[in-house]
C-alpha cells in the first residue's frame, strides 16, 4: 500500500515539473525573445502630394477699348462692377460722359451758326452772280485736284515711314522683299493716292479749257469755305451728341469674368488705353502655381486636389505649364465650378491664395511598404521577412533574414521598392536591437 502512494505521489511530483518546465520555458523565452510588428507590402504607385499657393490668374483675355474721336474724351461717372465678377452681354460696365460736354456742344454750335451767317450773307451779296455749268466743272476739278495732292504726299509720307522703319526700298511694281502687311498696305494706299492724283490732274486739263470769271471764281470759293465749315460743325456736333449718349452706358460686348479695370470713377478716359479686359468666350480663370523650387518634373494632366473642411476633396488637374516672364516655372491649375462653390466667388478668390496639393503618381506599380520598416541608408537599403518555425514544447517561433531591397521613392510614411516583397512577411518596430538570424515573437496586441 505503502509502495502504491510513493508511487502516485512521484507521478504527481513528475507532473508538476514537467509543468513548470514548460511554464518557465515559455515565460523565459517570452522575457527574452525581442517583439516585432508584422506588415505586408502591396501592389501600387506611390503618391506624392506637395502643397502650393496658387493665386487666381485670367490667362485668355481681352482688351476691351471705347473709340473716341480725335481730341474727344471721357469722363468716368460709375463701374458698375469689379474684377473677378461676372458680366451678360449688353449688361453696362460703365457709365460715362463727354468731358467737357456742354462747352464742346457751344463751341461747335456757334461755329455752325457763323458759318450759316456768313453763308447767307455772300448769297445776299451775291444775287446777281451766275454760275454757270462750265463754271462749276471747273471748280469741281479744281478743288478735287488740291485734295488728290494732300492725299498723295499723305499717304507718301506714310509709305515711306515705313519702310524706314523696316530698312527697305521701294523699287518697281510690287512690294519690298520681306516687307511686313503693314507697309503692303502703305504702299496700296500711295499707289491709290497716286492714281486719285493722276485722274483728277486729267479732269482738271479738260476742265482748263474754260475761263473763269473773277467775280464768279471769288464767289464759288468763299461759299465752298463756309460750307466746309458749316459741314464740320454739324459734324462735330452730330459726333458730340451721339458720343455723349452712347458713353452713358458702355456695356459688355459678351459674357465673361471681368479680368482687369483700367478705370474708376472720376478718371478721365482718352481712348489710348483699355477701359476694361474680359475673359474670351467660354475661358476659365485658371490657379497659378510657383513650381520653380519644386523638383518633382510637373507636367501637364497631373492630378491636383482642394482640401476643405466642409467638402470632400475637390479634384481636378494642370491643364498647362510655362515660364513666366520673370523666368518663373509655373502650373495652371483648372478652376472649376465646384472648386469656386467652395472658395465662395472668383472675386474671394483674387483677393487670397488658395492651396492646392499636386498629386504626383509613380508610373507604375511597386511593392509598396511602410518606411519604418525599410532599414539602411544609400544604396545599402534592406529589410527583414521572417522564417516561421514550430518551438520544441509547441508554439510559433519567426525567425528574421535580411533581404536587401532597392527604393525607388519614399513619401508620407510609404516607401516605394523595386523588388516584389509582397509575399513576404516583413518585421518592424521591434523592442530591442535585433539582427539577421535572430528570433522573434510578434506583439500579440
Amino acid at each position: 500500500m505503502n509502495l502504491k502512494k510513493f508511487a502516485v505521489r512521484g507521478i504527481v511530483i513528475l507532473a508538476v515539473c514537467v509543468a513548470l518546465c514548460m511554464f518557465f520555458s515559455g515565460t523565459v523565452r517570452t522575457i527574452t525573445t525581442p517583439k516585432v510588428r508584422l506588415t505586408t507590402a502591396r501592389r501600387g504607385k506611390l503618391e506624392e502630394r506637395i502643397d502650393l499657393s496658387c493665386k487666381l490668374v485670367f490667362a485668355d483675355t481681352e482688351e476691351i477699348r471705347y473709340e473716341l474721336p480725335e481730341d474727344m474724351t471721357l469722363t468716368i461717372v460709375r463701374v458698375n462692377t469689379r474684377e473677378g465678377y461676372t458680366v451678360s452681354e449688353q449688361d453696362a460696365v460703365i457709365e460715362a460722359k463727354v468731358a467737357n460736354f456742354e462747352q464742346l456742344r457751344k463751341q461747335y454750335q456757334d461755329a455752325y451758326d457763323a458759318a450759316s451767317e456768313a453763308l447767307m450773307t455772300l448769297e445776299n451779296k451775291n444775287r446777281d452772280v451766275r454760275v454757270s455749268r462750265r463754271d462749276q466743272t471747273y471748280a469741281d476739278a479744281w478743288f478735287a485736284l488740291r485734295d488728290a495732292r494732300r492725299g498723295a504726299v499723305d499717304a507718301k509720307l506714310a509709305m515711306d515711314s515705313q519702310l524706314g522703319r523696316e530698312g527697305l526700298e521701294l523699287e518697281g511694281e510690287g512690294y519690298p522683299e520681306g516687307a511686313s502687311d503693314a507697309l503692303k498696305g502703305a504702299i496700296d494706299a500711295w499707289r491709290e493716292a497716286q492714281a486719285a492724283l493722276d485722274a483728277a490732274q486729267s479732269a482738271m486739263d479738260e476742265a482748263s479749257r474754260y475761263s473763269v470769271d473773277e467775280a464768279v471764281w471769288s464767289y464759288i470759293t468763299e461759299q465752298r469755305e463756309q460750307q466746309q465749315k458749316r459741314d464740320e460743325a454739324e459734324e462735330h456736333l452730330r459726333q458730340l451728341v451721339s458720343l455723349n449718349d452712347a458713353a452713358r452706358s458702355i456695356c459688355a460686348p459678351r459674357e465673361g469674368y471681368i479680368a482687369e479695370l483700367n478705370v474708376k470713377e472720376g478718371d478721365t478716359y482718352d481712348g489710348s488705353q483699355p477701359l476694361y479686359k474680359l475673359t474670351l468666350p467660354d475661358a476659365m480663370p485658371v490657379l497659378r502655381a510657383d513650381i520653380s523650387d519644386v523638383s518633382r518634373t510637373i507636367t501637364e494632366g497631373m492630378d491636383a486636389a482642394y482640401n476643405a473642411d466642409s467638402y470632400d476633396a475637390i479634384e481636378t488637374e494642370i491643364v498647362s505649364v510655362g515660364t513666366d516672364a520673370q523666368g518663373k516655372r509655373y502650373a495652371d491649375i483648372e478652376l472649376t465650378r465646384q472648386l469656386i462653390k467652395a472658395r465662395g466667388s472668383v472675386y474671394t478668390m483674387l483677393q487670397e491664395e488658395t492651396t492646392m496639393t499636386l498629386i504626383y503618381r509613380a508610373r507604375e506599380a511597386t511593392s509598396l511598404v511602410t518606411t519604418s520598416a525599410v532599414r539602411g541608408s544609400g544604396d545599402d537599403r534592406y529589410i527583414f521577412v521572417t522564417e516561421e518555425n514550430t518551438a520544441a514544447f509547441g508554439g510559433k517561433t519567426l525567425r528574421l533574414h535580411k533581404l536587401p531591397v532597392k527604393v525607388l521613392g519614399e513619401y508620407g510614411g510609404t516607401t516605394s521598392l523595386q523588388d516584389d516583397v509582397t509575399y513576404y512577411s516583413i518585421a518592424y518596430g521591434e523592442d530591442r536591437a535585433v539582427s539577421d538570424g535572430d528570433a522573434v515573437m510578434e506583439y500579440l496586441n
